[in-house]
């Protein structure tokens, strides 16, 4: 009886060393996967977009002022659609530039310009989003409009020669405060 008492023993023995093993394994990859969630938000420097957007559009140009924005205001994405234009030439079609930010709240928010057809150009940017009151920001009457499938809000502002537009998925109050930090863009002096 004392041999089979063994072998039980050592099989117990060995699945016990197997099972420490596995559970080892697992608190060690929970570990170094926990280690790698921190999120990463990617950070662009949307200044050259600014500037050449200034230079060639034929409106004013604005852009945030990252100086003017709370802490935690990241930029994320920057789109500048020329319009065709080639140095020293007028660009042949609408020129728009999107700058997107990642909130403090850890929203979306973007803004939009364009002389694109202001309709056309709202109903895309606001995803046809229905008009939901005002806001007024630095003496301006903005439009507010609300998708409420996708839960995007949008402030608009129609001047004499392009749309802006302040959109994404932030509250009110944060498309307010970039729209707030909007300042007009005057090409590099050569």
């Amino acid at each position: 009886m004392s041999s089979g008492s063994r072998r039980s023993d050592n099989t117990f023995l060995g699945y016990a060393i197997v099972l420490g093993a596995l559970i080892a394994l697992v608190v060690l990859i929970t570990v170094v996967v926990d280690s790698g969630r921190s999120e990463q938000i990617p950070t662009v420097d949307y200044t050259p977009d600014a500037l050449t957007l200034s230079e060639i559009a034929p409106y004013q140009a604005y852009a945030p002022d990252q100086d003017q924005l709370p802490e935690g205001w990241t930029p994320t994405s920057s789109r500048l659609n020329d319009g065709g234009a080639l140095t020293e030439e007028e660009p042949t079609e609408p020129v728009r530039w999107s700058v997107g930010f990642a909130t403090p709240e850890d929203r979306h928010a973007a803004f939009h310009i364009s002389d694109a057809d202001p309709d056309a150009f709202i109903a895309e940017v606001t995803m046809r989003g229905e008009p939901d009151g005002e806001s007024t920001i630095n003496g301006q009457v903005w439009e507010r409009r609300y998708n409420e499938v996708e839960d995007e809000r949008s402030l608009v502002l129609r001047t004499d020669d392009a749309t802006l537009i302040v959109s994404g998925g932030a509250s009110y109050e944060e498309l307010e405060t970039l729209a707030g930090a909007l300042e007009p863009q005057t090409p590099a002096q050569e």
